[in-house]
């Protein structure tokens, strides 16, 4: 549990305890074994030393919520060059999802897609109304996520 707090994260490049409390912590193991840094710690130099950090805290936030932002970028750009941006025209022929469409019928041998349908309307991007063949509208509108395009 400690060791989440102390720990530097990825995408901040600093330690929870360090944004919270502005200083790195001294961990007990550290203490025991003597480390340089409880070695060399000189007591009446602690609060100024305190203040200083302090006076820095904001600066680190600031550069720590920078870094994280850049590593959400990444990410994103990593998971969104997988996705494929599907466009339909009035007109094409589409299969709808029927997980989307009757969500609550299940079964390991019901039909992955259903239709096909046509493209009556775009009504924005990603957005369609689509009609059975015969013309007679569909009452929802569909996401393209749930269309894939039939080729014939």
């Amino acid at each position: 549990m400690g060791y989440y707090r102390t720990s530097p994260r990825s995408a901040t490049g600093e330690t929870r305890f360090r944004l919270a409390y502005g200083v790195d912590v001294v961990l007990p193991i550290e203490i025991s074994l003597i480390s340089p840094r409880v070695e060399v710690f000189d007591p009446s130099l602690t609060l100024e030393g305190l203040r200083f950090h302090n006076d820095l805290l904001e600066e680190i936030r600031e550069d720590s919520r920078f870094r994280m932002i850049a590593q959400q970028e990444k990410t994103a750009k990593y998971f969104n060059k997988k996705v494929k941006n599907k466009r339909f025209r009035v007109g094409d022929l589409v299969l709808r999802d029927s997980a989307a469409s009757q969500p609550t019928v299940s079964g390991k041998l019901k039909p992955t897609w259903e239709g096909p349908y046509r493209v009556l309307k775009v009504v924005s991007a990603g957005t369609y109304e689509l009609s059975h063949l015969d013309g007679q509208p569909i009452k929802n509108a569909w996401n393209g996520i749930h269309l894939k395009k039939l080729y014939q």
